[in-house]
């Protein structure tokens, strides 16, 4: 009798710990739970603004009239004339402006000589300081909006006038002799165009 009550107690007491195991156990699963995953992504705004590297103002051969000795030479001389098409074209995904600058070089052995003139038209002509300031002005822009196409061809027009008076024949010609003597005068023209992103007020 005693045996039969020692594993009656002996089961009861085992029942009770399994009760208390599975509350324990089923209590650490039963609670309120929810997971959101989320992601976001960006790329770079484009800024697609071409502005040419290189420029073709001045040449090797001018008709038959001049024509340098070596070729990939460019050469000047009086009543030589050129032009050359200057293009800034694209879009962008930010406000943007665009400015520009020209300089024009002579070197040492000009002096104060500066025969070139300068157009933006092809038909009316001034010096460099004049045509500066108009190109400028041309290429130049306001601030633009994002994704506005910028579009803008400008025409840089030169010529060397060819026997304006008898005092500029002589310094035509020393110029000349001078290129003669391995000592040519040169000339260089730079353009300097900025496209730059702008914070619009």
């Amino acid at each position: 009798m005693r045996a039969k009550k020692s594993k009656r107690g002996l089961l009861a007491l085992l029942l009770v710990f399994l009760v208390v195991i599975s509350s324990v156990f089923i209590g650490s699963l039963a609670r309120f739970l929810t997971t959101t995953e989320v992601s976001d992504e960006a790329v770079v705004a484009k800024f697609g603004l071409n502005i040419p590297n290189t420029i073709d103002l001045f040449y090797e051969s001018y008709t038959e009239d001049v024509m340098a000795d070596t070729t990939g030479k460019n050469i000047i001389a009086p009543g030589t004339f050129g032009k050359y098409k200057f293009n800034v074209t694209g879009t962008s995904e930010v406000a943007y402006s665009v400015s520009a600058d020209i300089s024009l070089t002579y070197s040492d052995e000009w002096g104060n000589y500066k025969p070139l003139e300068f157009s933006i038209n092809g038909a009316d002509w001034t010096d460099f300081e004049q045509f500066k300031t108009a190109l400028a002005s041309a290429l130049s822009s306001n601030n633009q909006l994002p994704n506005t196409i910028y579009t803008n061809a400008q025409t840089i027009y030169w010529r060397w006038p060819f026997s304006v008076s008898s005092e500029l024949d002589i310094k035509d010609t020393e110029m000349g002799s001078m290129a003669a003597d391995a000592t040519a005068p040169k000339v260089t023209v730079d353009i300097k165009v900025t496209a730059g992103q702008v914070i619009l007020p």
